[in-house]
């Protein structure tokens, strides 16, 4: 996984490729949370079409949802739009999502860019 934050659109552009584990996916939160540009008000796009193979586990997937609980102050307001193609990954994305909003609508999955940016766009338009 890699990500670039474009602080003009305020937009965190993540991309994944190859194989796909629990923990690249928790190693890249806390890379981001880390990084000094990084700020609530930022949503993030991740483009996880390139995976070749996945090796999240629904354990890992509470995993996530846990790191973001106890994250919550530092993530604030924002939002990920998960682009997804492949059926096995756009259900543990669901399953994210699911178990994720319960305390607030914080994912998106999307089968299209087009509907992944509009809803994040719909979202800064709410903020502003």
């Amino acid at each position: 996984m890699s990500y670039r934050i474009d602080p003009e659109r305020a937009l965190v552009l993540t991309q994944a490729w190859g194989v796909l584990t629990d923990s690249d996916i928790l190693a890249h939160k806390e890379a981001l949370l880390s990084d000094p540009a990084f700020g609530p008000h930022l949503s993030e796009l991740s483009d996880v079409r390139r995976i070749e193979r996945l090796d999240v586990t629904p354990a890992g997937v509470r995993a996530m949802v846990a790191h973001d609980a106890t994250q919550s102050d530092r993530l604030g307001g924002h939002r990920l739009a998960l682009l997804v193609d492949a059926d096995a990954v756009f259900g543990m994305a669901r399953m994210y999502q699911i178990l994720g909003d319960r305390e607030r609508d914080h994912v998106g999955v999307f089968r299209t860019e087009a509907d992944a940016t509009a809803w994040l766009a719909t979202d800064r338009a709410t903020r502003a």
